[in-house]
């Protein structure tokens, strides 16, 4: 009888431990962030909440559910506004006035980046994803092509953002001569997957072809 389990049993324990966390953490993480945003929202009005509606101080969840829910109407009110071109104006206007504030506009920059960022995937910014030769001819980098730029010599660049991993909403953009760009069959999507896993997630194999800067 063996006391100690075999390597393929070992190996096999393993993968699962690895794959029960990559299942785990993300939910976890989400819960945290869930948790603390439910939690910004209503420490925001609830001061509010607790003059206007005295009786409900010793009530915590009934306070945090209205705060959470005049907050969420707020968020709705200045999207309608936001959507509107005086409402709009005003806004560029404000956001103005926050730039020019020293500390308060690298806070308010980085914020909007990140947002920014988050949506860049919806707003189908990344039109494919592509491969590129850096930091030296032989290695391939993941990249996202986000369009291309002629020069005054008529020679066509990629637009090409380098993203950094496992955060790829940090990255560097490069310009690329289009005959140096190979094409990915694989999503953005994917691509993303990729490297957040930092390669865990990743396809078995990765077909290329070139860009003729026509088309992705």
């Amino acid at each position: 009888m063996k006391l100690f389990p075999t390597s393929s049993f070992r190996r096999m324990l393993r993968n699962y431990l690895i794959s029960g966390l990559f299942v785990l953490v993300p939910v976890w993480v989400t819960y945290v962030v869930v948790i603390a945003a439910f939690n910004a929202m209503a420490s925001v009005l609830l001061p509010l909440v607790e003059q206007l509606l005295p009786g409900l101080y010793e009530h915590y969840w009934a306070k945090l559910v209205i705060s959470i829910l005049a907050f969420v109407l707020l968020v709705l009110m200045v999207g309608i506004v936001a959507g509107r071109v005086v409402g709009l104006r005003f806004l560029e206007w404000g956001e103005s006035l926050i730039l020019r504030i020293p500390v308060v506009k690298s806070v308010y920059s980085a914020a909007k980046q990140v947002v920014e960022a988050i949506s860049l995937q919806k707003e189908q910014t990344f039109k494919s994803v592509v491969l590129i030769e850096y930091p030296r001819p032989g290695i391939r980098i993941v990249g996202f092509l986000t369009g291309v730029t002629t020069d005054e010599d008529k020679r066509r660049w990629g637009r090409v953002f380098l993203p950094m991993s496992p955060l790829p909403t940090s990255g560097f953009l490069h310009l690329v001569p289009v005959e140096e760009i190979r094409i990915a069959n694989i999503t953005v999507e994917g691509a993303f997957k990729m490297l957040i896993s930092a390669g865990y997630i990743a396809p078995d194999t990765l077909e290329t072809h070139p860009f003729t800067g026509d088309g992705c």
